[in-house]
């Protein structure tokens, strides 16, 4: 499964998603991450507080250059996973080969039955990168823990299939 998270401008929060994922997930096999941003500055390097709260984590965060999604990226994932509603939106509007691949990351969030948008911190308090990183967290861990259940689901069911007998 290829899975794409999307923000704004790919500086925080599908940044910080995507790190996060990919060490939520160690040693799964069959997923690829990427992140990409709607309104990104090609080569943007990292939101500061970001690197920093995944270096505390201890999850590797250097070198990352921030990119705009493209029709490749669209075409290439499986799951588009968004922060924010008008990212939905915009996202379908430009690309609509989009459609039924884009959901809200706040989805994975418990207790929300929709998806809540995903704070946009950057620039703002430490409050809103709290806030944005507490809950890309907790979706992030809810999403991988669907994604280790649906491969070991399938991982069960393929042990379980019998060949059919004839007669």
């Amino acid at each position: 499964m290829n899975i794409l998270f999307v923000c704004t401008a790919n500086v925080s929060r599908s940044f910080l998603a995507a790190k996060l994922l990919i060490n939520e997930l160690g040693s799964l096999k069959g997923v690829s991450v990427s992140s990409a941003g709607l309104y990104a500055f090609p080569g943007s390097p990292a939101d500061p507080m970001i690197v920093a709260y995944l270096q505390e984590k201890g999850i590797p965060a250097e070198g990352h250059s921030a990119r705009q999604v493209r029709i490749e990226d669209i075409q290439w994932a499986d799951m588009i996973l968004v922060m924010e509603k008008d990212h939905v939106a915009d996202l379908e509007k430009k690309w609509p080969e989009a459609r039924g691949k884009v959901k809200l990351l706040g989805s994975y969030i418990a207790g929300v039955l929709e998806g809540d948008d995903i704070v946009d911190p950057y620039g703002k308090s430490p409050y809103h990168y709290r806030l944005a990183q507490s809950q890309i967290t907790s979706a992030v861990k809810a999403l991988a823990k669907s994604l280790a259940q649906d491969q070991s689901f399938a991982g069960d069911s393929r042990r379980r299939t019998r060949p059919r007998r004839d007669g």
